[in-house]
């Protein structure tokens, strides 16, 4: 234990800051309604759009919903990685300089954890990984109180006091004074910690989250500055942003309408960095949630569903125009262990299946355009069908036709999709794909298309599929009636991103998309994200460390490659 409430002294700069539950309407002079000082009600922004979040009489009742990353491979001495959802589409508070914060909390009678987390930076995910931003974490487990210092991809600090017993509703306090932060419960100090930085972008967004099968109501939550700082709240809505004429996606509607420009996009940068939104309104005409759709991301309870950033994400592509293609529903990997557990029967899994899918396309019918339903159902780089899969063991290769069908069943008019990678060569596993499709359209099972990833490596000792080759591999799978997607593009230079090397990733994407544009039977020509800030090819333990596989670097400049699309979309 760090220490106990009784017998910590109170910080000399610290007193007073403990804001009230309610904020009164004391007279203010302008000049400290403008810095804050008042004080500012948070929870008048919106947090309708916050996964686990139920609005109610009483404050916002926040519910455990557990969500985690698992590891890829799921060993049994691997721990997922707690992923906690994030208000992203709620109050934003702008600080400089000393300021103060403090929420009050309702708690459970169950021993049941609540907690807030105050991000200063977010972090950001990949399917098999999270990479921690900045942040602080108030939170109460049984009579404990926890704070938790999280400053980038180190170590987390962790705090732990006794609260000397559990009480109905606690008020939790911050404050940061210079280079340090100031920790309180209800009118008692706890604790006053360095400070690394945390707060230095400027920015302030709020999470929450509780145990799993327990809750909490978030009464309060107010913000004011104190004597050298200044508090704003602001609503960011979502950005509006015009294509211009030489852009991919107007260049593509003018010359080529059957073809969409697509990208995943992830919602953290999305609606936390303006320059990633607004280029990708755009540039792009067709988006992917990179992750947010996948079944551990939007369904990590069997009765619960976090459906928040999913929705961010095609809400944002509505008022863009932008077309959406959803990504995925039937898939190996990027399952919560609730699935996973080898407890369910055969009959168990094909109904959390069936029920999945009809709640998640049903969702979004008539808003999502296109689904990646069967996601990588072969070998890395074999002809047979992965085994793994809790799809499989229950119905073998018959889960396949049976995603499709449910799929259809939720929206008749989606068009729905198998993907996959290492398909643009000619060979054995893109032999298995043809067969499959060819087996599944003369069953009547509602194919549309097959998505080609194209995830590209290009080095000294390796060059990907040539164009043509690809032209004629692809081309049978037309022949059967299929549409055809370039699904994930992206070109991988590894630790050779010179300026030669540039100008053949640049040619590389412009081959495929001149196929791509040549071939009424291709709908989309899309990457796996767009800019090498945020990028799959990224490691999670080099925060410093980007990709260099997509088309703008990660300043948002564009790279050569953009040029060359560009210029292909002319023609």
């Amino acid at each position: 234990m760090d220490g106990a409430v009784a017998g910590l002294p109170m910080s000399r700069a610290g007193r007073g800051w403990l804001l009230p539950v309610c904020l009164g309407l004391a007279l203010l002079t302008s000049a400290d309604a403008a810095a804050g000082r008042q004080g500012v009600n948070l929870l008048e922004g919106d947090w309708a759009h916050f996964a686990g979040a139920v609005l109610t009489d009483a404050g916002v009742r926040v519910e455990g919903l557990g969500r985690a990353i698992v590891p890829t491979e799921d060993a049994d001495d691997q721990t997922p990685v707690a992923n906690p959802p994030i208000n992203l589409r709620g109050p934003v508070l702008r600080v400089t300089g000393d300021f103060a914060l403090s929420a009050r909390l309702a708690l459970p009678s169950d021993p049941g954890g609540a907690y807030l987390t105050l991000y200063g930076e977010l972090p950001y995910n990949q399917d098999e990984w999270r990479q921690p931003g900045r942040a602080v974490t108030l939170g109460v487990e049984d009579d404990r109180l926890i704070v938790e210092l999280q400053d980038g991809i180190a170590d987390p600090q962790r705090h732990v006091y006794s609260l000397g017993g559990r009480e109905a509703a606690v008020t939790l306090g911050l404050a940061r004074l210079g280079d340090e932060f100031e920790v309180r419960i209800d009118d008692k100090t706890v604790a006053t910690l360095a400070d690394p930085g945390l707060f230095d972008a400027g920015r302030l967004r709020f999470g929450a989250s509780a145990t799993v099968g327990s809750s909490f109501v978030l009464q309060a939550l107010t913000a004011r500055a104190l004597e050298n700082g200044r508090v704003e709240a602001i609503e960011e809505g979502l950005p509006v942003v015009e294509g211009e004429p030489q852009s991919l996606r107007r260049l593509a509607k003018k010359h080529h309408p059957h073809l969409d420009i697509g990208t995943a996009v992830s919602p953290i940068p999305l609606f936390a960095d303006d320059a990633y939104a607004r280029l990708l309104a755009r540039e792009f005409s067709m988006v992917t949630p990179e992750n947010v759709m996948k079944f551990q991301f939007i369904h990590p309870q069997p009765d619960r569903y976090a459906f928040a950033e999913a929705d961010a994400i095609v809400e944002f592509a509505e008022v863009n125009r932008m077309a959406v293609h959803g990504h995925t529903l039937a898939w190996k990997e990027a399952l919560p262990r609730w699935v996973t557990q080898p407890s369910h029967s055969d009959e168990r899994l094909r109904q959390i299946l069936a029920e999945h899918i009809a709640a998640v396309v049903g969702r979004y019918k008539g808003r999502v355009r296109s689904w990646d339903v069967v996601n990588e159902p072969f070998e890395p780089f074999g002809a047979a069908l992965r085994s793994g899969s809790p799809w499989y063991r229950a119905m073998g290769e018959g889960y396949i036709a049976f995603a499709l069908r449910q799929a259809h069943r939720a929206d008749p008019e989606a068009r729905l999709y198998i993907n996959d990678y290492a398909l643009e060569h000619p060979g054995p596993k893109s032999d298995a794909m043809y067969a499959l499709a060819k087996s599944l359209l003369a069953r009547g099972v509602p194919l549309h298309g097959i998505g080609f990833q194209m995830h590209e490596d290009m080095t000294e000792d390796y060059q990907p599929v040539a164009a043509s080759v690809f032209r004629d591999n692809v081309q049978r799978f037309i022949d059967l009636g299929l549409e055809v997607r370039i699904s994930e593009m992206d070109v991988n230079l590894h630790e050779d991103d010179s300026e030669e090397r540039l100008q053949d990733q640049a040619e590389y994407f412009r081959a495929m998309l001149e196929l791509a544009r040549d071939e009424p039977a291709f709908t989309a020509f899309s990457m796996w994200g767009f800019t090498d800030r945020y990028s799959s090819l990224q490691e999670w333990w080099d925060a410093d460390g980007f990709g260099n596989g997509l088309i703008f670097d990660a300043d948002y400049r564009p790279k050569p490659a953009y040029f060359s699309l560009r210029k292909a979309l002319r023609e």
